[in-house]
């Protein structure tokens, strides 16, 4: 085998790496209830979407009720 099929190898290897660990990212974004638009430069309807429901559900919610005994 030559040296040039052993950069190829490191190559696509280091690709799907990258690949691989931008996935993970995401996922783990997504997870931790972080936007996973936050990033994008235009406008993002699932960070719209996300934004929109997190506003209804604060709205939606019952005031706390006070407990007197403690």
């Amino acid at each position: 085998m030559n040296w040039q099929y052993w950069i190829v190898i490191l190559l696509v290897g280091l690709c799907f790496a990258e690949v691989s660990r931008r996935i993970y990212l995401f996922f783990r974004r997504s997870q931790s209830s972080n936007n996973p638009c936050d990033n994008c430069a235009s406008g993002c309807e699932l960070r719209d979407l996300m934004d929109k429901k997190k506003k209804e559900c604060k709205e939606n919610q019952a005031p706390p009720k006070k407990n007197c005994c403690g």
